[in-house]
């Protein structure tokens, strides 16, 4: 399966996706993906792990995801009693972004938590009831397919995101890496790759420093983070290099170096893989929104 995971819709005019209460088991659970849609992820029953932007969090009743875009995420249901839930996919041109006070925007949950790095809100029970109801209204929105459907489905959205942002700051939940799973060294290689991006990063150098053996290194890190060394390392690299070449000015070779990519011939290739477009391209079509 790609990388890079796209939102399948034939209206380009309202990108947006709905999958729900979905049970995957760990055999059938999607593969590591980084997009360029936001994400709701809201949990009913059952249990397991998922892999956020280099931290680890339990999945458990009431917990609410937010993943914004270019976040690399990968969930890891118990086999036993595995994840059902709801996912909301959505292109934040969607969303409404007028500024009316200086306090909230509905965008503005997804940059913070990208900002501290803190992607899980547990509802309390009474708010977990309200938000399995405005669920359900979407999906019977997106049923009917009737006039108006489609606005409907995104004035309830725009409910959820308000709800869980005074959850959020209600109980001032913090909720950095809540899990144990896996072992130590994991967390501290993530830290290390994203200090030394731009360096080559070889297996041997990782497992050297991890002190473990090559062998148990790839098997240890793909079990706990759900994707192969040099998927996660290319995966991280062209995140940052799309950063790049829209917020500087820096040439499409500088940016290849800095991002630890080994070429030009190799920038291109994986950039083009993952996107779906060339470095050059990608930038053109950014600026141009500006």
């Amino acid at each position: 399966m790609r990388t890079v995971q796209k939102v399948s819709n034939n209206n380009l005019l309202f990108p947006f996706s709905f999958v729900y209460r979905d049970t995957k088991s760990p055999q059938n659970e999607l593969s590591d993906h980084i997009h360029d849609y936001y994400e709701i992820v809201y949990v009913y029953s059952g249990k397991g792990t998922i892999f956020i932007d280099d931290h680890f969090y339990d999945m458990r009743q009431g917990d609410v995801f937010l993943i914004p875009s270019d976040t690399i995420h990968h969930a890891m249901p118990d086999k036993d009693e595995p994840v059902t839930s709801t996912i909301i996919f959505f292109s934040p041109t969607l969303i409404y972004n007028i500024l009316i006070d200086d306090f909230f925007s509905f965008l503005n949950l997804f940059e913070m938590a990208k900002k501290v790095k803190s992607y899980k809100t547990s509802l309390p029970l009474e708010n977990q009831k309200k938000m399995e109801e405005q669920l359900l209204n979407i999906h019977q929105e997106m049923q009917k397919n009737e006039r108006g459907s489609k606005h409907a489905s995104l004035l309830i959205v725009h409910q959820i995101i308000l709800e869980i942002y005074r959850v959020h700051m209600d109980t001032k939940q913090n909720l950095m890496e809540t899990n144990t799973y896996g072992p130590d060294w994991v967390k501290e290689i993530l830290a290390y790759i994203n200090d030394h991006l731009s360096h080559s990063l070889t297996l041997t150098e990782l497992a050297s420093q991890a002190l473990v053996s090559t062998s148990h290194f790839s098997r240890v890190f793909k079990q706990t983070t759900g994707m192969g060394l040099t998927v996660y390392l290319n995966s991280k690299r062209v995140i940052k290099a799309k950063g790049l070449l829209v917020d500087t000015n820096y040439s499409v070779s500088h940016i290849a170096e800095i991002c630890g990519f080994e070429s030009m011939t190799h920038f291109h290739r994986i950039f083009k893989k993952y996107i779906d477009m060339t470095p050059a391209s990608f930038r053109k079509e950014h600026k141009k929104r500006e």
